[in-house]
C-alpha cells in the first residue's frame, strides 16, 4: 500500500467561475511564491469552461500537486469547499486571475508572517495608486458601508482576493460562517476577530487598475449596489442572531483549533 503524500506547508484554494483563460500565469505565480504547496482549483462543474483543461494540462505536465476540485454554486462555496479539502498548515485563497495583477513576492511574504506567527489571518491591502476614480468610488464606498455595519473589522479593505491564514483559522471559518453569497469574506473576518483569532492587514501595491476597466466598475455599481448592500446587511443580522462565544467554539476544538494567545495577554498573567 502506498504512503500517503507528506502534508504541504501551504494550501492554495482558487475559486474559478466561468470563462477564465489565464489559469496558467496564476498557477506559474503560486508555484513560484511558494514551492512547498498544494493549489486546489474549485470549478463549477455546470460551467467549467477553459480553466478546467488548463488545470488539468498543468497537473499532468508542470505540477501533480495542482488538483481540480468541483464545487456546484457561486465563489463562496468554491472557496468553503477548498478549505475543507486543504491540507496545508497555512492555508490561502485568492482569485484566478491573480497572476495578472501580482507576482509572487507579496504572497510568499504574508505565507511566511502567518507560518512565524505573526498573525492568524492575514489579508492583503490594496494600494489605490492607478485606480480608475470609479474604481475608487465603488470600492471605497463598499468600505464605509462595511465600517459602518462591521466597526470593529480590523482590516479596512476586505475584499482583496488574496486571504492567508493558519489552518486553525480556516477550520473555525468554515465551523462558524454561513459561506452565503459575495459577502462571505466580511462574515468570515467578522467571525474570526470576534473569536479571538488576530485578523491583520498586509500592504500590497499590484499593477493594473485593480483589475478592472472604468466601464466594468461604472456597470458593476449600477447592478450590483442594490445586491451588494443587501449582502452585507443580511451578514451583519447572521452575526448578530449568532453572537460570538469563545467558550462554544473551544468546547468542540481541540488545543490546535485554538487562537494563539496574544503576548500582551499571556505577559500580563505571568506578572500576575
Amino acid at each position: 500500500m502506498p504512503s500517503p503524500a507528506p502534508e504541504p506547508e501551504l494550501s492554495v484554494v482558487i475559486p474559478v467561475r466561468g470563462g477564465h483563460t489565464g489559469m496558467t500565469a496564476t498557477l506559474d505565480v503560486v508555484r513560484a511564491a511558494w514551492p512547498d504547496s498544494e493549489i486546489l482549483v474549485v470549478t463549477d462543474p455546470a460551467t467549467p469552461g477553459p480553466a478546467a483543461a488548463a488545470t488539468r494540462s498543468y497537473a499532468l505536465t508542470v505540477d501533480a500537486r495542482v488538483r481540480l476540485l468541483e464545487a456546484p454554486g457561486a465563489k463562496a462555496a468554491a472557496v468553503r469547499h477548498g478549505l475543507a479539502e486543504a491540507r496545508g498548515r497555512v492555508v490561502c485563497y485568492l482569485d484566478a486571475d491573480h497572476g495578472w495583477e501580482a507576482g509572487p513576492d507579496d504572497m510568499r511574504a504574508m505565507v511566511a508572517r502567518v507560518r512565524d506567527g505573526e498573525a492568524d489571518c492575514l489579508v492583503a491591502q490594496r494600494d489605490q495608486h492607478d485606480w480608475s476614480a470609479t474604481r475608487r468610488a465603488k470600492t471605497n464606498g463598499f468600505i464605509r458601508l462595511t465600517r459602518l455595519l462591521f466597526p470593529r473589522m480590523p482590516v479596512r479593505d476586505t475584499q482583496t482576493p488574496l486571504k492567508v491564514m493558519t489552518r486553525a483559522a480556516a477550520r473555525a471559518g468554515l465551523a462558524r460562517s454561513s459561506w452565503r453569497s459575495w459577502a462571505f469574506d466580511v462574515e468570515l473576518l467578522h467571525t474570526l476577530a470576534a473569536r479571538g483569532y488576530r485578523v491583520a492587514g498586509h500592504p500590497v501595491r499590484w499593477k493594473g487598475g485593480g483589475g478592472e476597466l472604468p466601464w466594468a466598475s461604472a456597470v458593476l455599481i449600477a447592478l450590483m449596489a442594490p445586491g451588494m448592500a443587501g449582502g452585507l446587511l443580511a451578514a451583519r443580522v447572521r452575526t448578530l442572531l449568532r453572537p460570538a462565544r469563545r467558550d462554544r467554539v473551544f468546547s468542540r476544538c481541540g488545543a490546535e483549533d485554538r487562537p494563539r494567545a496574544r503576548r500582551r495577554s499571556a505577559s500580563l498573567r505571568r506578572r500576575s
